[in-house]
């Protein structure tokens, strides 16, 4: 009797000893070892990164080739850039290019950040804008650093799916500003539901 209470003892510390590290294990594994948690980055700290980009592409109405229209508001630390193509092969009609500095893009990116820029629907079942809003516009919103996307939401004029979830309007005006020529280059009336006057 006694030596069967005194195994029973034995077992329960030895259960109670393997449940602690058990524990202990888990805890260790799930707070990274004790490491600090790696501080969020901030938008804005992209500003000095001359090989970041942030970009809003405007495409027409799905119409044909000679009548179809895309440009496209480019801005880094150096320059905004403003392109506007013609046809679904893209063949370039206008540009131009603007001073830029980390100070003036660091006021973009805030203000971008504001507006909700990084933020969107990840879905990768949504990735692909193609088709959607065939009679108005998409706006494909981007950030690149070098050859590698960070992020490619996307919105349109038309009503129904869409990823991008900042202020549409707002971030519209916010490329269209960094842009002196922008009504003359773009086309700035509406035709066909489209802004992209060719």
């Amino acid at each position: 009797m006694y030596g069967e209470d005194r195994r029973l003892r034995y077992l329960i510390g030895f259960g109670l000893v393997a449940l602690l590290l058990i524990v202990v294990i888990i805890l260790i594994m799930t707070s990274g070892g004790g490491k600090p948690p790696v501080a969020k980055h901030e938008f804005t700290d992209y500003a000095t990164d001359s090989t970041v980009s942030v970009s809003e592409t405007i495409i027409g109405p799905i119409v044909a080739a000679q009548n179809h229209a895309e440009a496209t508001i480019t801005i880094d630390n150096n320059s905004a850039r403003v392109t506007k193509t013609q046809g679904y092969a893209n063949d370039e009609i206008a540009s131009a290019q603007y001073p830029m500095s980390n100070d003036s893009f660091t006021e973009f990116l805030a203000a971008l950040d504001k507006a909700g820029f990084t933020n969107g629907n990840t879905d990768a079942s949504l990735a692909d804008d193609k088709g959607y809003c065939p009679t108005g516009e998409r706006y494909i919103f981007t950030v690149k650093q070098g050859t590698e996307t960070l992020e490619r939401f996307w919105a349109t004029n038309c009503s129904g799916t869409k990823t991008y979830r900042g202020n549409l309007p707002l971030t519209q005006t916010l490329f269209a500003n960094q842009i002196p020529d922008y009504q003359t280059i773009i086309g700035g009336v509406q035709n066909n539901n489209s802004y992209l006057a060719l």
